[in-house]
Parts: structure tokens; C-alpha cells; sequence
């Protein structure tokens, strides 16, 4: 905790400080840096058995610990969501502060495809491609219980769907019930029980593919080399929104790991960048395409893995109960990343996001605090398209 200037010369003069010629001054001591805090992220496996902090603060483990590849109910992993948010949260700091009781909430789950939907891309959906839907329901009633937030959207712009008013397939993201994987529930049944149980409240979903647009151009300059205009078309939601929070599965792909900074593709609109979104990809390296997005409306909080995720090309799913969360992407980014048995520095799209200044991935200056990262750390076969930075 960083001590303020009267309380410091009263320490030093108690110490006898001595101000000889050649040595450092108290002038030296009062205007050096002070080190800025750690950032926190909450990181909490099936196996979580609780813990005390070095300063002593308790965090109490799950009820019900199982291990890391186990099947879990929805109760099971509803604990372990709200565990994470426990566990990322201070007195100054979590979703409480950051979330009002009369903002307009974007939640931005990674849906990138869904079963039974092939009119745009021919690839198998496997459970661990998607953010898991019953973290953004546990999500969304934590919110709720904690009167954080008055309007609560549920935002895709996926490249592999699109919604049932723009597509002749039978289903969409908003209405699959995910080949009864997750409970069985789709969206639209999650968004009719909110507001049922919440009549006050507002609850929707938003196809951002067709949403109103605005062409803009990146805050603090555009990174993409092949985007000389340096501009984006960006929808309405994600720039007027009160707070916009990130929620992505634990997945690998060309650029390394696929977390909430990568699923910020999903807010380039496919009425603009096609479908899949091949002219974004048309800008230049991921890495830096997706990090212009982010600029656009940094993530408020982000909320990365679940039950699934997926390693090597792309196909093959894995069980790896964690949940990692946290008030900065970047930060929760370089944790989850971690977990997968990355290092964050050679991940170059978080190099770009801390050059940018959104964040830190240097995991000295993160407190990872929950399970340590040896207890729920699982090296996940690197996609073979992937090149250390």
C-alpha cells in the first residue's frame, strides 16, 4: 500500500534518515515511483480447496471440489463462477465498482459457431469452440443480485452464423440448445427466464452482424499495417454501451491462444467484413487486428474458460474445468494463457495490447489469486499454424 507524504517524512524522520551530501535525499525518496499495484485476477479450477492470501485474507475453497476433468452440474459450475468473482474482487475493486445499477451491460460471449448451422462455414462444432452459456447465465444473475446493471445484452457478431432474420437455416446462436451439451438451454430460453424472474429489468440478445454502424478510426492509431486509413466499422452497442464485458473459452489457434482479446473479432459486423470475416483477416496480422478492436471500447471486465476448450487445429476438445477473471483483459488474458501452458510473452497480440497500454502480461506484475497456477495448469497441443513471437 503506497503511504502518503506526510505519513512517509514522519517514517523517515523516526528512522533517522540521513540526508549526507552523496546520499539520496528525502526529496530523492518523496518523488520516486511508486510501484503501481498488481493487477488482480481471480482464478479458480473444479479442484479449488481455498486459501489465505499472504496478508491474511481468507478465501474460502468450493463445497463441492471436484477435479479438473470431471463433469460438473450447473450448480457446480455456477460456484466456481462466483468463486472467481469472490476472488478477483477488494474492497476497491470487482464488478460492484465497476458495474452501476442503471448501466447498460454488453455481455460479448464467443460464439463462433453453433451445431446444425453450415450455410457459412463447413467445420464440425465441438462444445469447446463456444464460451460456455452457463457462464453467462451465472454471469448475468451475479450481475442482477448485486443490482449492477438495468439492461443486459447478450452481443455476437460470429463469422460461422447468422440470426434466423438474416439466414435460411433452421437455428441460430440465440435458439440451438447446443446438441444438449451445456445444460440444453438456448439463449433465447435463458433471455425469456431473466425476464420472467426480472420484470424491471431489460433482457435481450443482438445479432451485431446488422446492427447500426459507425466508421471510425482506431483510438491512439490503428496497429494493422494492411488498414492504412486506420478506420473500422463498428457497431452502435458495442460504442454507446455503459460497460462491455468479454466472455471466451480457453481455445488454441494460429495466433496462440484464443481468449477475450480474440474474441473481439466478434464485433467486426459481417455486412461489412463478410462471412467468415475474410476482410478483416485482409488487414494484416490477427494480432494487431484484434487489438485496434479492442481499442474501441476496451473490455470493462473479462471472463475467460468454463467446463470446454479446444487444443491443437482447431477440432479437438478438451475438458479443463477453470475460470479465470479479472478487471483487465490483458491481465486475465496472460493467466489464462498460463493455464494453457503458454508463456504470455510469446503471445505477440498481448505484447501489442501492453505496448497499447491496456494492460500488463507480465505475470510479475499480476496477483493470480485463487488456485496457484501449478494446480490448474494443463499444456493444450498448440495449434501447428502457431510461431512463438
Amino acid at each position: 500500500m503506497a503511504i502518503g507524504r506526510r505519513e512517509f517524512l514522519s517514517t523517515a524522520g523516526l528512522a533517522g534518515l540521513s540526508l549526507a551530501s552523496g546520499e539520496m535525499t528525502l526529496r530523492d525518496l518523496i518523488d520516486a515511483p511508486q510501484t503501481p499495484p498488481k493487477a488482480l485476477v481471480g482464478v479458480i479450477g473444479s479442484n479449488f480447496g481455498g486459501l489465505h492470501d499472504a496478508n491474511g485474507t481468507a478465501v474460502s475453497g468450493l463445497v463441492d471440489p471436484r477435479p479438473l476433468d470431471s463433469a460438473l452440474t450447473d450448480s457446480q459450475l455456477d460456484a466456481m463462477v462466483r468463486k472467481a468473482f469472490e476472488a478477483a474482487t477488494t474492497s476497491a475493486d470487482g464488478l460492484t465498482h465497476i458495474v452501476k445499477p442503471n448501466d447498460w451491460v454488453v455481455i460479448k460471449p464467443n460464439i463462433v459457431l453453433c451445431p446444425g448451422v453450415s450455410e457459412v462455414m463447413q467445420v464440425n462444432w465441438i462444445p469447446g469452440m463456444v464460451a460456455d452459456p452457463r457462464v453467462v447465465r451465472s454471469l448475468i444473475a451475479w450481475l442482477v443480485e448485486s443490482r449492477c446493471g438495468r439492461r443486459f445484452t447478450i452481443a455476437e457478431a460470429s463469422g460461422g452464423w447468422k440470426c434466423l432474420d438474416h439466414s435460411k437455416e433452421k437455428t441460430d446462436g440465440w435458439t440451438t440448445t447446443w446438441n444438449g451439451v451445456f445444460g440444453g438451454f438456448s439463449y433465447k430460453e435463458m433471455i425469456a427466464d431473466f425476464s420472467r424472474r426480472y420484470p424491471s429489468l431489460r433482457f435481450d440478445t443482438l445479432d451485431l452482424n446488422f446492427d447500426n454502424v459507425i466508421e471510425v478510426a482506431v483510438p491512439g492509431g490503428a496497429l494493422a499495417s494492411g488498414n492504412p486509413a486506420g478506420k473500422y466499422f463498428i457497431p452502435r452497442t458495442v460504442l454507446k454501451c455503459d460497460r462491455l464485458i468479454s466472455v471466451a473459452a480457453m481455445k488454441t489457434n494460429p495466433v496462440g491462444a484464443s481468449l477475450s482479446i480474440k474474441n473481439y473479432f466478434g464485433i467486426g459486423p459481417g455486412s461489412f467484413y463478410g462471412f467468415p470475416k475474410l476482410k478483416l483477416h485482409e488487414f494484416g496480422d490477427p494480432s494487431e487486428v484484434m487489438v485496434d478492436l479492442l481499442s474501441f471500447h476496451p473490455a470493462d471486465y473479462a471472463l475467460v474458460g468454463g467446463c470446454f476448450g479446444v487444443e491443437g487445429d482447431g477440432q479437438q476438445n478438451v475438458r479443463h474445468n477453470v475460470i479465470v477473471a479479472g478487471a483487465n483483459a490483458v491481465a486475465v488474458d496472460a493467466v489464462a494463457a498460463a493455464v494453457m501452458g503458454f508463456s504470455p510473452a510469446e503471445l505477440l497480440f498481448l505484447r501489442n495490447a501492453s505496448k497499447k497500454g491496456f494492460g500488463t502480461h507480465d505475470l510479475n506484475q499480476i496477483h493470480a489469486r485463487g488456485n496457484s497456477l501449478a494446480e490448474v495448469r494443463r499444456k493444450f497441443v498448440p495449434d501447428p499454424d502457431w510461431h512463438p513471437a
